[in-house]
């Protein structure tokens, strides 16, 4: 035991002591594996966050199931402005001992609103111009944020004596916990396989970050295997020198987890912004980061230094590298491949082995680029023949040195190809969530719905004196019931008033239609003898099947003879003219005045499905996190350029002081990034691309290429690489000044 802890802290000693090169060396290593901590903090803490948000979500959920007069009446609505969804509640006190929904002072009485703080500074903004004439009342405070989702949550609650005793919702306290629904099976796997093409890169970068400075390292450890030491002792002395790294890089990934979770409320998506409060990791997902860390740094170190303890004398004497070998590096992608294709025809069930199954075949597809990359670069530069003193230069070092190469590119490379299957995957998912009707329709219809009590005529004058409404048109709205005791919803009106929710081209006083979304589920026929709501017996006529914005009947007026209308609702349909800006918020305001009791929504616009919703949440998650992994693999690949420059630090000043022109070793370096960034991103967006696909085909839906979103993606890293060669310039100038000829 004595003797290992003697190797251990002889292993320290060289990642400490001797020089400002091992304390610089040290700092580079610990920012390069913090940066990658921080970003499994960051991931580690989201459950706790989610969990957060749902607690608050039902904190503020009203209690409705008692007996007896209720304390307070609510009505529900959504208040909708261009893209936004602003849900609130309108409160009717009845007792003094109403309860308070959590995160508000005191319930507010007729006239007064409370709005939460991300409402309030959008009613202060010039874009909120349009919408604070749909809040006249007076605002008495902001909901804080015990009351809300997240920082960016858009709430309120508004007063209003109008509510009738018998009408909207019975509220009798706050705090109703709901179960939790289970995701739609193709999101979960969506998201499972989106944090995976996330996470991994992390990984992959934690491993490039330990091997900084390889060289200088392996020649070290050679040379304590050349007098004597044995294998195991240098493995030890490795591990405790990789140690030290590991966990210097644990404490900077937590100062830099700490330093920017306050910055956590500013995300400007609401779906993403939390508060800093809540983003604190779980212990059982920190407990796996922190040991996980050290133990991934120490393996790869070993690993890495294979030939150091079989071949010491050539890694002292700076000869060309064995070449590598191919079949092993083909294991990975080849498992990936069988995994994810016996997965195929996808059946909707998300068994734990059908996750293990598509969750391993990703990791092992993805682990197969920065295990082939040194391969392929090794191969190619063999070829290679510099036409220019810089290319000769950068082919030469490539030769001697292939691997240092891959590895700096290697991890931009897994998140190139990680955001490209996402970008396959997002764009194949959407078509199957975005119904058809939705993706091919133009809507220039508002739908509203009042109240039993509103005078349609009043309304109807309103709404027309609007700007940028055409025409208003009525529906008389009412409900059929069926054999099975199917309930099917009929509209009556003109042909120009069914045409706002039904592809009515061919209309004529006298012609039905019917819409239908999903064509498996059968449907009312001609000639079905349905019953009205007063119970009285009618045929359905001749009906033609169009596509439409909502299922149901839709009749003319001749059509609809010897039905009975009885107990039928009006909804008015607003023909907009879209060549106005904002046509649909200036009809909102012409009936702000009618708070609740008017319900106006711009189909296509708010009428989305709650699985569009997710998917849109998903989406904009997967990118965002798509982002900052970019952001990561910039940050880690210029530490490790840095050190790249560090370590030839003697060569290239012993070239710039034979004559070579600094602008000629600017350019070697470009070239030396360039070559194996060229192959990194033919492998990558292949496996993108291919991955993509393979996952698709396990959710069974149709396989679409974001062609215009690749590119994008790729310019991006390559220009992420040619900025991190730049930045290092500065650093190349340095290094081959005469101090750069000094050796300690």
């Amino acid at each position: 035991m004595k003797q290992v802890i003697s190797d251990l802290a002889l292993g320290v000693r060289l990642a400490v002591g001797g020089s400002r090169k091992s304390w610089g060396r040290l700092l580079l290593q610990g920012v390069g594996i913090g940066l990658c901590v921080a970003m499994l903090l960051l991931a580690a803490a989201v459950p706790n966050a989610l969990d957060a948000r749902d607690d608050r979500g039902d904190a503020r959920s009203m209690m409705t199931d008692r007996e007896g007069p209720a304390p307070i009446q609510a009505e529900e609505m959504y208040v909708h402005f261009r893209s936004r969804d602003i849900p609130g509640t309108y409160l009717k006190v009845r007792t003094p001992d109403a309860p308070v929904p959590p995160g508000v002072e005191r319930l507010p009485r007729d006239g007064e609103i409370v709005v939460s703080p991300a409402l309030a500074e959008l009613l202060a903004s010039p874009e909120g111009e349009l919408l604070r004439p749909r809040f006249p009342q007076k605002v008495i405070g902001t909901i804080g944020a015990a009351g809300l989702i997240g920082p960016q949550d858009l709430k309120f609650y508004a007063g209003d004596s109008k509510i009738p005793d018998d009408s909207g919702i019975a509220v009798y306290a706050y705090g109703k916990a709901y179960e939790r629904m289970g995701m739609d099976p193709v999101l979960w796997m969506l998201s499972l396989v989106g944090i995976v093409v996330l996470l991994f890169p992390v990984l992959v970068f934690v491993s490039v970050a330990t091997r900084l400075a390889a060289a200088q390292r392996d020649r070290r450890l050679a040379a304590l295997r050349l007098v004597g030491a044995a294998a195991g002792r240098v493995r030890l002395i490795a591990s405790g020198e990789t140690l030290v790294g590991a966990l210097t890089g644990l404490v900077f990934g937590i100062g830099f987890f700490f330093a920017v979770r306050p910055l956590a409320d500013d995300v400007p998506v609401p779906e993403l912004a939390l508060y800093p409060a809540d983003l604190l990791p779980t212990p059982s997902l920190t407990a796996v980061v922190l040991v996980a860390v050290p133990v991934l740094a120490v393996l790869t170190s070993l690993f890495a230094m294979r030939r150091t303890i079989i071949e010491p004398l050539g890694v002292v004497r700076h000869q060309k590298p064995v070449r590598r070998r191919l079949w092993w590096r083909l294991v990975p992608a080849g498992g990936g491949i069988a995994l994810l294709a016996s997965q195929f025809r996808y059946s909707g069930e998300k068994g734990s082995s059908f996750e293990v199954a598509v969750i391993s075949g990703v990791v092992l597809l993805m682990l197969g680029i920065p295990v082939l990359l040194p391969w392929l670069v090794e191969r190619v530069v063999n070829w290679m023949r510099g036409a220019t003193p810089a290319l000769q230069l950068a082919v030469r070092r490539l030769q001697l040195d292939a691997g240092t190469a891959a590895r700096v590119v290697g991890g931009v490379a897994v998140v190139l190809a990680g955001t490209v299957t996402l970008q396959v995957i997002l764009a194949s998912v959407e078509k199957d969530v975005v119904s058809e009707e939705k993706r091919d329709a133009t809507h220039n219809f508002v739908s509203l719905t009042p109240k039993d009590d509103i005078d349609t005529a009043d309304l109807h004058k309103a709404v027309a004196a609007s700007k940028g409404v055409r025409a208003v048109h009525v529906l008389d709205r009412t409900f059929v019931t069926q054999s099975g005791s199917r309930n099917t919803m009929v509209s009556i009106g003109t042909c120009a008033a069914l045409k706002a929710q039904a592809d009515a081209k061919d209309c004529v006083d006298g012609k039905a239609y019917q819409v239908r979304f999903a064509r498996d589920i059968a449907e009312a026929t001609s000639g079905d003898v349905v019953m009205t709501m007063d119970k009285i017996a009618w045929t359905l006529p001749a009906m033609q099947e169009v596509p439409g914005t909502m299922p149901g009947i839709y009749l003319t007026p001749a059509a609809a003879k010897g039905l009975d209308l009885t107990g039928s609702r009006p909804q008015l349909q607003a023909e907009l003219d879209l060549a106005v800006p904002d046509a649909a918020e200036h009809m909102r305001n012409s009936i702000a005045g009618y708070g609740w009791r008017v319900h106006a929504y711009f189909i296509g616009q708010d009428d989305t499905a709650e699985v569009e919703l997710i998917f849109a949440s998903i989406r904009r998650a997967l990118l965002a996190g798509a982002v900052l992994t970019l952001l990561l693999a910039g940050a880690s690949l210029l530490v490790m350029a840095l050190e790249q420059v560090r370590e030839r630090r003697r060569p290239l000043a012993v070239l710039a002081a034979t004559g070579v022109p600094r602008g000629t070793l600017a350019r070697s370096l470009l070239w030396q990034n360039g070559v194996p960034l060229v192959l990194s991103t033919v492998i990558a967006v292949g496996t993108g691309i291919g991955l993509g696909v393979m996952v698709t085909r396990v959710f069974n839906a149709e396989v679409v290429y974001d062609w215009t979103g690749i590119a994008a993606l790729t310019g991006a890293s390559m220009l992420l690489v040619l900025a991190v060669t730049a930045l290092t310039l500065p650093s190349l100038r340095k290094a081959t000044g005469a101090l750069g000829l000094q050796s300690e």
